[in-house]
């Protein structure tokens, strides 16, 4: 399995935070991309961290070759940020950013790249904010108290979660999201974790057997987001599923493998704060 270790920040300004209206996320996302940048250019010019700012660009900007097993042509990023404004007026926001495996070595780097981040501005207007580390910590992610009703809470929209040649937009049934679960913490541990998982499940057999949970959708449904790359001036739609699902049946193969559902976040552009969810044993 690979650490999973958590870093909470609260940003701040006192003319409150120009973040992107749908998913927050976003605004740090793009930020910390320009910020990465300029932390490893920085060091690139020290004599002797060349082998560093190799290792900064393998783990942060991961590119595929012909080595490495993944279902995607990009590869899964060692992070995932979620959060939320912690006042109601928006002059602060809570952001945790989620390292994974190796990545979470590289603390005290993220920091760094958090600090830029701060004095480099967020948002169209490049916003100088304040910046407070609250909290940092490896997560031991507890096994749940067992029971037969599952409610899974979907914060943000689970982008193009996509299984057996569909798109799931309206719903998300659970063989759709365990496979893809299964997927996500197969292709984290390859890439950043010790490789083992893949020796320890019957992917094929829990995959198979995934059909017989009950799937119900309780409220929501599609969410139309979009996001413009302040960089390129493209735009990507990243509609996907927001609301809350109820699973029944009996989850004691999946329940090992649940758990770190909130933690991993599904589908396309979670580094972003997509399919981010809570979820609940009934």
């Amino acid at each position: 399995m690979f650490e999973i270790k958590q870093q909470i920040y609260e940003f701040s300004s006192p003319h409150g935070l120009d973040l992107h209206h749908d998913i927050p996320t976003i605004t740090f996302r793009g930020a910390f991309g320009y910020a990465l940048a300029q932390v490893i250019a920085r060091d690139a010019c020290v004599p002797g961290l060349e082998n560093q700012v190799a290792l900064y660009r393998r783990i942060f900007m991961p590119q595929k070759d012909e080595s490495q097993e993944s279902r995607n042509l990009d590869l899964a990023r060692p992070f995932v940020m979620h959060g939320f404004y912690s006042r109601p007026d928006r002059r602060s926001f809570l952001l945790q950013i989620l390292l994974f495996g190796c990545a979470a070595n590289y603390s005290a780097f993220f920091e760094r790249v958090v600090e830029v981040m701060s004095y480099m501005g967020l948002g169209k207007n490049n916003q100088v904010c304040h910046f407070e580390k609250v909290n940092e910590a490896s997560l031991e992610i507890a096994d749940p108290e067992p029971s037969e009703r599952l409610l899974v809470h979907f914060l943000a929209p689970c982008s193009r979660l996509k299984s057996q040649g569909q798109i799931w937009l309206e719903d998300i049934p659970f063989r759709a999201l365990f496979a893809r679960l299964l997927d996500r913490i197969l292709e984290l541990d390859n890439l950043y974790g010790t490789g083992d998982l893949k020796e320890k499940w019957d992917l094929h057999a829990l995959k198979q057997q995934s059909v017989e949970i009950l799937s119900t959708c309780l409220d929501g449904g599609v969410y139309a987001a979009n996001r413009t790359s302040g960089r390129t001036g493209q735009t990507m739609k990243l509609d996907g599923f927001v609301g809350e699902m109820l699973y029944e049946g009996d989850f004691s193969p999946y329940r090992e493998i649940i758990k770190y559902l909130p933690y991993v976040s599904l589908g396309r552009f979670s580094a972003f704060g997509c399919g981010w969810s809570r979820i609940k044993y009934i």
